[in-house]
């Protein structure tokens, strides 16, 4: 498209690391429009940069995320965050080590490839995007939110040096290495249909699309455009059961149907976590510090 203009918001930490920048200056070389740039230098730093560039955002401008799935959920959040007469629009180049919001939405994985994506579309797609509140604060998930199990992989994964090589090898690791640190939990589950309890609780995830952990495939069937969360509790399994979920994953893809895995489809919900527990969102860890939660679904549009 003729005019358009891209505001470019890089995390180059994430995955490529500093030859992101360079990367991104070649790849533009090829394409007949206008550009900036503007890195971030510290965690949170794109929620700032977004709400300050979107005030100011021409109409034929457009806010391009450039990173993982950490950097997306920033982006987004300061989209969210900045009052506006119409939704601004997210556009994304991912360049992260996991790359799930991609994968699930089989987005291009290359710098020239995303760009001309995002040149030859014509208008955005509305898209779910999960929002919990907890001790009077929100958040915001394109990909997926859990604790237990979920969270105590992204907490080792944080501590571990080379959490930039993640992919599904390193996560399976993770998992593996969790379990054996991660306690069973009592868990109290209000949809607006029924209320569930389960008193040995080793995993709840909202998920809004198919991957995490780099690749691996949590709910063939979710869908980020059907107005609805899939939420995913695990009981307590054995290591042999652990295992069995875990082969049927990676290879028939039906492990939902373990009788330990009870799979919901809601537009909204309350937990009640009776213990502490490690959560994550979009890969980003939450210290224990919730107890209970509401999830509920909004919209934005992506340019994808």
């Amino acid at each position: 498209m003729t005019n358009r203009h891209l505001i470019f918001i890089v995390n180059e930490f994430s995955g490529s690391g500093k030859k992101t920048v360079s990367t991104l200056h070649k790849s533009m070389q090829n394409f007949d429009c206008t550009y900036e740039i503007h890195p971030t230098s510290h965690s949170k730093h794109a929620i700032l940069l977004t709400e300050d560039l979107a005030k100011n955002k021409k109409a034929e401008s457009l806010i391009v995320a450039v990173g993982g799935d950490g950097t997306l959920n920033e982006v987004l959040e300061g989209l969210l965050e900045t009052e506006t007469t119409h939704p601004i629009p997210l556009a994304y180049i991912p360049t992260g080590s996991g790359n799930d919001f991609a994968r699930s939405l089989k987005l291009p994985l290359t710098f020239k490839d995303s760009i001309h994506n995002i040149l030859k579309t014509k208008e955005p797609t509305l898209l779910d995007v999960i929002t919990e509140t907890a001790n009077q604060k929100t958040i915001v998930a394109v990909n997926s939110i859990g604790f237990g199990l979920d969270g105590m992989v992204m907490n080792k994964l944080g501590k571990n040096k080379n959490k930039q090589i993640i992919g599904k090898s390193s996560y399976l690791l993770s998992i593996l290495s969790a379990y054996f640190s991660q306690k069973a939990f009592p868990l109290k589950l209000k949809t607006p249909d029924q209320t569930y309890v389960y008193g040995q609780t080793l995993l709840v995830v909202c998920t809004n699309n198919k991957f995490f952990g780099g690749g691996i495939s949590i709910h063939p069937e979710a869908d980020p455009s059907d107005g609805f969360i899939d939420l995913i509790i695990a009981e307590k399994v054995t290591i042999w059961e652990l295992f069995t979920i875990l082969f049927s994953l990676f290879t028939t893809k039906k492990h939902l149907e373990h009788k330990k895995l009870h799979s919901h489809r809601i537009t909204a919900c309350d937990l009640v976590i009776y213990t502490p527990q490690y959560g994550q969102y979009d890969g980003e860890l939450i210290d224990k510090d919730v107890h209970k939660l509401s999830f509920k679904l909004t919209t934005h549009p992506f340019w994808i």
